[in-house]
């Protein structure tokens, strides 16, 4: 039964292998996402390098023109402010020829010649219209002119406009490929992700069937372990009320074997003596006086002795007198004996238990009072009781040591475990509980109905 149980609450195979099936999937899904995000975001910045390299193309053949245009400027009015223009217009296309080289560098290495020939070539045409521009400063815009006409800076201009229009067309292609791959690796990256997503619902589905199965299993399996517990527990606690009973009954029988027949012994052994003695010759010396009061007083210890184990066993006053009676006799002489002040409260009018809760109170209440006397090491007891509508409440109040919050917990408590499960055995219960300054209270609580429910 046991194993059964084992095996149906935590059998776990039909949960685990599968979400570990799932994590590894999940782990490889996201692994080709980040991969063709990757891929993506290479193929973007690729896309803007090439764009970047069509503008910056655009602009050295702006640049170079521009320069050429203040230089003709310069040629046919002489004014200086076309001066600045060439010299900045041939900066600015060597600076954007150096980012081209660069970036054809990291990119594209077989056109990095390409641009080398252009700075090549603009370094030619730069001399050629820097020499025109000197010439014409100096007041030789004849021999200026006749430079500019000898064609050698525009074959220089036509060859790095050709170039440069080469690699722009170049470009041109890279970027619509380029465009092309984008677009096809967005919608591939589109698929996977709703392929993803999809897989992703249906493994949380299949998880929420698999935990919903799971968590059926074991509610199933707590419900059996509780109805199991439920069971021994029914068991051990009518187990617990038989041997209780058999206990009581040995003891009342017991106490009645001691008081018919030790009783009777030792009271007509005490007639007889009291008859020797008088009818003995010399019984009355003075001398034999002390023997004969010895021989009286063993025997009155004697039935004295006989009286307390009788009431030990069984006290005549809980089936006499009532339960509050024997209560207020057990604390009377168990202070008297160690010599304890005690409070007595709520014990005078009797009410009505079954024998069976009676006598477990009175139990209850005879070892926490053996405690107290044992082991607290007080001056003060103190039993209360109070009864409500439905259940009665015994305290058992010191002023000793106290007891320690894990007594009950410690290996040889069984005192303490016994009066708790004497309790629960007629439906009451049992705390322990510190007082201040010191002490400790031992509150019992029985339900006045204990009967009717002992009974069903």
């Amino acid at each position: 039964m046991h194993k059964r149980l084992i095996e149906e609450g935590f059998n776990r195979r039909y949960v685990l292998l599968p979400l570990l099936l799932s994590i590894a999937l999940v782990i490889l899904g996201f692994s080709v996402t980040e991969m063709r995000r990757a891929q993506t975001r290479q193929l973007d910045d690729e896309l803007r390098q090439r764009q970047d390299i069509l503008r910056l193309l655009g602009e050295v053949v702006q640049k170079s023109l521009e320069a050429e245009s203040a230089q003709r400027g310069f040629l046919v009015t002489l004014e200086e402010q076309y001066l600045a223009p060439v010299n900045a217009g041939l900066a600015d296309a060597r600076s954007r020829l150096d980012e081209l080289a660069a970036i054809y560098q990291q990119l594209d290495p077989e056109q990095v010649p390409v641009i080398e020939r252009v700075r090549a070539d603009l370094a030619d045409k730069a001399e050629e219209m820097l020499q025109t521009v000197a010439l014409a400063h100096d007041g030789e815009r004849d021999r200026a002119v006749e430079l500019v006409k000898a064609d050698v800076g525009l074959h220089k201009m036509q060859a790095i406009a050709a170039a440069l229009e080469e690699l722009r067309e170049r470009e041109r292609r890279q970027v619509l490929q380029g465009i092309a791959a984008w677009d096809s690796a967005m919608q591939l990256n589109t698929i996977i992700s709703f392929a993803g997503t999809v897989f992703t619902i249906a493994v949380l589905v299949v998880l929420g069937l698999l935990a919903t199965r799971d968590i059926r299993r074991r509610e199933g399996f707590a419900t059996l372990l509780a109805r199991e517990i439920d069971q021994r527990t029914a068991e051990l606690r009518d187990l617990s009320r038989h041997m209780s009973r058999v206990a009581e009954a040995e003891k009342h029988a017991l106490a009645r074997e001691l008081h018919d027949e030790l009783g009777g012994l030792l009271v007509a052994m005490r007639m007889d003596i009291s008859q020797i003695r008088k009818r003995l010759p010399g019984a009355g010396d003075p001398e034999l006086r002390p023997q004969w009061e010895r021989i009286d007083q063993a025997l009155s210890a004697g039935l004295e002795l006989k009286r307390r184990v009788i009431e030990e066993l069984r006290p005549t006053l809980l089936d006499n007198m009532g339960l509050f009676a024997a209560l207020r006799w057990l604390a009377t002489q168990r202070s008297e004996q160690a010599q304890l002040q005690l409070t007595l409260s709520g014990l005078e009018d009797e009410i009505e238990l079954s024998p069976e809760t009676a006598i477990a109170v009175l139990r209850t209440v005879q070892e926490a009072v053996s405690n107290i006397v044992k082991h607290a090491g007080a001056t003060h007891l103190a039993v209360v009781a109070e009864v409500d509508a439905s259940h009665l409440t015994v305290k058992v109040s010191d002023d000793g040591r106290g007891v320690p919050p894990d007594a009950e917990k410690r290996n040889g408590a069984h005192g303490l475990k016994q009066m708790r499960f004497r309790m629960e055995s007629v439906g009451g219960t049992l705390h322990i509980l510190p007082r201040q300054p010191s002490g400790t209270t031992v509150e019992l609580s029985v339900p006045l109905e204990a009967e009717a429910e002992a009974d069903a």
